[in-house]
Order: C-alpha cells, then sequence, then structure tokens
C-alpha cells in the first residue's frame, strides 16, 4: 500500500489545535508530577514537568455514578507546598484549569502559579467542601489579566487534611511540543449518513469506549479473511479520532438495483468487498479489497448502504448476495480485526469522516458526540465533552434550546475551547432530545443531545425483546462457566450470556453474583442469550446448586442448570426416563472421555439447550443404582434386585454387606 505522509498539528488529548490559541493538558501519573499529554507519556525533558517539590502519594481513581474519584497526586498539610514547573515555556498564556479533589469532608488550601518567573497576582483558592462530597473531582479556572510567557510552575498550599491535583491545562497561544491528540485534519464522528458524499475521506472506527483501534487497510501480510486493525488515538467522548494514514477510505456513491449505495476505496483505488471479494468463494466473515463492486456471482459485493442511529453506531450492510452482511469490529481474543458477519452480533462500529477545520481564517467550532447512550436508571446524569474552536475572536456562549431535562454547567467556552459537562435529570423511562446551541459572533453550531433512560430487566423480561436490543440484566447468578459461556439465573428464569472474546468473565465461577451485565439480547436458536459489551461486577457467592426436575425438561426450561435423577444413558448421545428420550449435546466436552456403564441408573446435572431441540448439556453424573453382578458372586446377588451407591438393598437384605466397584455390585 502506498504511503501518505501528513503533518501532525499538535494539540492537547481533548481538543483541537487552534490558529490563534492551543490547550495542552497534562495529567499526573506519579508523585513526582510526572505525567501524560494524549495517550503519551512525557518524557520529563522535552516536555511534561520537573518536581520541585514531591507529592505525599498518588492514586490512579475510579469511575463512580457521581463523576471520577480518586484521582492525582496528594499534597498533604505535611508536604505543602508540593509543585513543579513545565519544561516547555508556553507562549501568552491566558488561561489555567485545574482538576483536583479533597477528601471527603477535609481539605483546603490554595494553588499558586508562576509563568516567566512572575507570580499570578490571583490564585486557586480551594474550599472545604460540602460534607461527604469531597472525592468528587472537581475544576477550577484561573483567568490571567493579561497573558503572559514562558515556564509555568504550580504550588499547592495545603492548610487542611489533603488536596489532590489530577490534571492541568494551560490555554495558551502554543502547545507543548510532545502532545499527542487530535490533529487539525482530525476524522469526527458521522452521525448522519447524509453528510456522507462522494470524494468525502472516512475511517472505520468503534463505537464503544475502551476499543482504541480503527480499521485498516488490507494487504495480504497483514490480513486474511479479514481486515487488521490499528490502535487510535480518539479524543475522551469518541467524537473524533486522529489521522491515520494507512486507515482512510475514500467515498463514491452510486445507484444500483437496490438504491442508493456507497462505495469505500483505500489509497490504490481498490474497493471494500465481502466474502472475500471473489465470486469462487463464499466463505463467511470475509472482509477484503477487490478491482471491482459487482460480478454475477456476488452481485453489488463492493456496495453498502449506510445507517447510522442516534447514539453513533454505523450500520453498514453489504449489498451483494454474499452471506457475509455486516462490518463489524472483534477483539478476536487479543487480536483485534474488522471483518463482515452474516448479522450483527459483533461490537458495533463507528464512522468517522475528515473534517478540514479551520481552512484559511474560517471560524470554526465542533464538539464531541452527545448522544449519551442508553442508562439504566432514572436520575441524573452527565457528560463531559471538549468544544474544538478555531480562529474565533470572541468566546463562545452556549444555550440549550429547551432546557428541562439537560442543563449546562456553563453559560461560556473560551474561544479557543474547553470543557463542557452536559447534565440530565429523568424522573422516567424514555427517549429524551435536544440541541446545544454554540455561538460566536456571528458564527454558531448546533449540536443534538440525546439520552435513552432504561430499566435493568429480569432474565424472562430479557427474552420478550427483539433480537439485537441493548440491555441490562438486574442482579444474577453464575450457575455454570464455561469457556466463552456464562449461563445464569435469577429469582424468574435462566440466560445464557455470550463472552465472545472471554474478556468479561474470564475468572467467573458457580455461585458469583453479577451486577450491571450489560449486552444485546438474541434468541440464539431457540436459546436467551446476551451477547455481552461491557465489564460487570461480581462478587463470590455460595456454589449453585442444580434445581431438581421430576419431568425431562422442555423448551421452557432452556439456560437452567438441572439435576435430572434416575435416568440412563443411551450410549452418549440421549438419556433415557419411563421410557422417554432426551438428547444430549456435548457443549462442555463432558461426554467425550464419559462412558455409561450398561444396566446403570444415574443422576446427571448439566444445562438445559436448546439444539434442533431441546437437549441436555451434561457437566456431572453420579451413579444412583445399578442391576449388575460380578459372576464370581452370582450366588450371593440375584438379578433381580436393585442396590445403592451406599450397599443399600432394594428388596430382602441378603447375608453380608454389598458394596458398588466399577459399576458392579460386590459383597463383603
Amino acid at each position: 500500500m502506498k504511503k501518505r505522509l501528513y503533518i501532525c498539528i499538535l494539540a492537547s488529548m481533548v481538543g483541537l489545535y487552534a490558529a490563534e490559541g492551543a490547550v495542552t493538558t497534562y495529567t499526573f501519573r506519579n508523585a513526582q508530577w510526572g505525567s501524560k499529554a494524549g495517550t503519551v507519556v512525557t518524557d520529563g525533558k522535552t516536555d511534561g514537568w520537573q518536581s520541585l517539590k514531591d507529592g505525599a502519594s498518588w492514586s490512579e481513581g475510579r469511575e463512580t455514578p457521581q463523576g471520577m474519584m480518586y484521582a492525582g497526586v496528594q499534597v498533604t498539610a505535611n508536604s505543602s507546598g508540593a509543585g513543579a514547573e513545565s519544561v516547555v515555556s508556553f507562549e501568552e498564556v491566558r488561561r489555567i484549569t485545574v482538576n483536583y479533589r479533597t477528601n471527603a469532608s477535609k481539605g483546603k488550601g490554595t494553588i499558586r502559579f508562576t509563568i516567566g518567573g512572575t507570580e499570578v497576582p490571583s490564585a486557586i483558592s480551594v474550599e472545604r467542601p460540602e460534607k461527604g462530597k469531597g472525592e468528587i473531582n472537581r475544576e477550577a479556572e484561573l483567568v490571567l489579566p493579561a497573558p503572559q510567557t514562558g515556564r509555568v510552575q504550580f504550588a499547592v498550599e495545603c492548610t487542611e487534611n489533603s488536596i489532590y491535583i489530577n490534571e492541568i491545562s494551560i490555554y495558551a497561544q502554543t502547545a507543548g511540543p510532545n502532545v499527542q491528540g487530535v490533529t487539525r485534519d482530525a476524522f469526527s464522528l458521522l452521525t448522519d449518513a447524509a453528510e456522507l458524499q462522494d470524494g468525502d475521506e472516512v475511517i472505520f472506527g468503534v463505537a464503544e469506549s475502551g476499543k482504541d483501534y480503527v480499521m485498516g487497510l488490507f494487504d495480504e501480510w497483514n490480513s486474511r479473511n479479514n481486515i487488521y486493525a490499528l490502535r487510535a488515538v480518539y479524543t475522551a467522548d469518541r467524537g473524533m479520532v486522529n489521522e491515520q494514514a494507512e486507515a482512510v477510505y475514500t467515498v463514491h456513491t452510486g445507484r444500483s438495483d437496490g438504491g442508493r449505495y456507497y462505495a469505500f476505496a483505500d489509497v490504490d483505488g481498490y474497493w471494500l468487498t465481502a466474502s472475500g471479494g471473489n465470486p469462487n468463494r463464499g466463505e463467511n466473515n470475509r472482509l477484503t479489497v477487490w478491482d471491482t463492486i459487482y460480478s454475477t456471482s456476488y452481485g453489488w459485493y463492493g456496495a453498502w448502504t449506510v445507517d447510522i442511529s442516534e447514539t453513533g453506531e454505523a450500520h453498514v450492510m453489504c449489498l451483494g448476495n454474499s452471506r457475509s452482511k455486516y462490518i463489524q469490529f472483534n477483539p478476536n481474543g487479543g487480536t483485534p480485526m474488522f471483518a463482515c458477519y452474516k448479522e450483527e452480533n459483533q461490537t458495533p462500529i463507528a464512522l468517522y469522516k475528515k473534517v478540514r477545520a479551520g481552512a484559511g481564517t474560517e471560524p470554526y467550532i465542533g464538539t464531541g458526540r452527545l448522544q449519551l447512550g442508553t442508562v439504566w436508571q432514572t436520575g441524573s446524569g452527565s457528560t463531559v465533552t471538549e468544544v474544538n474552536a478555531m480562529n474565533l475572536t470572541e468566546d463562545i456562549s452556549v444555550r440549550l434550546q429547551t432546557g428541562g431535562v439537560f442543563s449546562t454547567d456553563r453559560e461560556l467556552v473560551d474561544r479557543d475551547g474547553g470543557r463542557l459537562t452536559i447534565s440530565y435529570t429523568a424522573t422516567e423511562t424514555g427517549r429524551y432530545t435536544d440541541t446545544l446551541v454554540l455561538q460566536s459572533g456571528g458564527y454558531s453550531v448546533r449540536v443534538p443531545i440525546g439520552v435513552t433512560v432504561e430499566s435493568e430487566r429480569t432474565t424472562e423480561q430479557a427474552k420478550q425483546l427483539a433480537d439485537l436490543t441493548l440491555c441490562r440484566l438486574g442482579t444474577v447468578t453464575v450457575t455454570k462457566k464455561y469457556d466463552k459461556y456464562i449461563f445464569v439465573r435469577d429469582e424468574t428464569g435462566a440466560l445464557l450470556l455470550f463472552d465472545s472474546g472471554n474478556l468479561y468473565g474470564k475468572d467467573l465461577k458457580s455461585g458469583d453474583i453479577l451486577t450491571g451485565v450489560t449486552g444485546r439480547y438474541k434468541n440464539y436458536y431457540g436459546n436467551g442469550e446476551i451477547a455481552l459489551t461491557e465489564a460487570f461486577s461480581s462478587r463470590r457467592g455460595e456454589e449453585a446448586a442444580a434445581d431438581t426436575l421430576q419431568h425431562l425438561p422442555d423448551s421452557t426450561d432452556t439456560g437452567r442448570w438441572v439435576c435430572l435423577r434416575g435416568v440412563q444413558f443411551d450410549g452418549t448421545t440421549a438419556l433415557l426416563q419411563n421410557g422417554k428420550r432426551l438428547p444430549l449435546h456435548d457443549l462442555f466436552n463432558f461426554c467425550k472421555d464419559f462412558s455409561p456403564a450398561a444396566n446403570t441408573t444415574y443422576d446427571v446435572t448439566g444445562i438445559v439447550y436448546y439444539y434442533e431441540g431441546v437437549t441436555l448439556c451434561p457437566a456431572k453424573a453420579e451413579v444412583q443404582t445399578t442391576s449388575g453382578w460380578n459372576e464370581a458372586e452370582r450366588g450371593k446377588v440375584r438379578s433381580n434386585e436393585r442396590y445403592t451407591l451406599t450397599g443399600q438393598r432394594m428388596g430382602d437384605r441378603p447375608t453380608g454387606m454389598p458394596y458398588v466397584e466399577d459399576g458392579k455390585v460386590r459383597w463383603n
């Protein structure tokens, strides 16, 4: 593939580089004020900070429904005065923001700054928090009376308990040299397929947070039946992604027998195609490139429809005759890839379109994705987005078209951009929308906002959903874990959780109690199944006991962990009970190493599963009774008598004590 060179216009992790200003955000990583900018840890020599006085300790932080907690470098009253100096000299610093917290109910002090050897006359005052709320990270702003140039120093004067410094953002004429964030020619999330035009350049990204990959270009060395994934730099809200020269496709639009389509060409002019792009092959999940988008065998196998959901997920479907239809992302057990699947049962993708922001002196305002997706309880929540701005001469006014459900944390954003928090309060389930209006002088943009509020569901309620519906379960208990299969139950029924990459439930055991289980529901050929899409919480519980059934299971029992008593094996293909037959499906590889004894009755424990009819996936079999005998002891054991494993005979007791060995009854 040809290589395309591009210039990386430096910016922060969360904001575009502006022609008239830049925002550099440093996140601290240890008590010596080591830091990172974007996804790159600074080297402490050409960027970052040099410690003037170390902090007391450092904690990474954790996300909670209320906000980020326990993040940053700790400065205690004993370590008061801790701080650092930037390696970089910034030109015309106009504003500094600090992301910090205290302990739950205590913490006071002052954060002072010096720029170019001159102390900034004002300072950031840290007041004692409202009781119980100090652990949530807060943001304070210091606006300079006049721009100053030079290295930036700060010192934290702690007069009570602790102050934790998480991030410092510097708004100046220049940015730090090693800051690797979103470039000027970044790619912005598409929220409407109608925005795609001939000649547009796009990147195939991943819709879910934490999966920082984009789809590369096909080549015979890195791709086989799919296209390999490349690491990528996204903004925190996933509204933008950096350009990757080896991931850019050019859009072409046209019309086929099925109507309007989109085709995607790589840098060498080859078209993205489904099912291998070879009319002589029909394998599933193939995605590659070919020199044409149509063939008599595969039809329009290089033509695609594009539909984008309100949350930014792109549904890209092939119009050809291939069994493989939808482009999706697959973590693939640590070797991530993009491929084409028969159904939308993998990780959804997102499309990013190149935005040549601020060309020349044109004004520009952009934000990340403000569709908050689905939340799983009524109440309040929020999201933080970066307002990216270029070539503006006035600060940006912020307002909501409707208000009510949504609110913002400020009415003005700096002309070079900055963070904006969008909050909502919803008392009922449903879909809520509004429009964010951002304006600077005569230039304005309107950004749709939305959130869907859903309630958690029981396993039986989940089974009533349409296929591929995103849902979250209430508390469930693991009954059986095997490889990628996690069977769970609650008081209403049972379900299968499918962990395709064995990413979320690798160490689960029977009895573990799960909360926050989220995924897409599907009736998988008669089995209720949720394909997991994110991590959940678990805690240890007592091993799950099987439900004893007095009858052979039926379709209402699928997914249940059951024990069938007094059954016999028909080889390793079925169970027999009172003349009825129940097929076996060896999902857990139990039958492979199991040889049932003749004339023996068992208690069999397993999962009820639907596989061309109701089956049982056996996991354990224990001998209950046997009617066999040892030929050497024929005189002591009559063939019409039955005995239990403990040696108690179901009839008259003969002389001696019976016992079972190797499936045969013997006598002392």
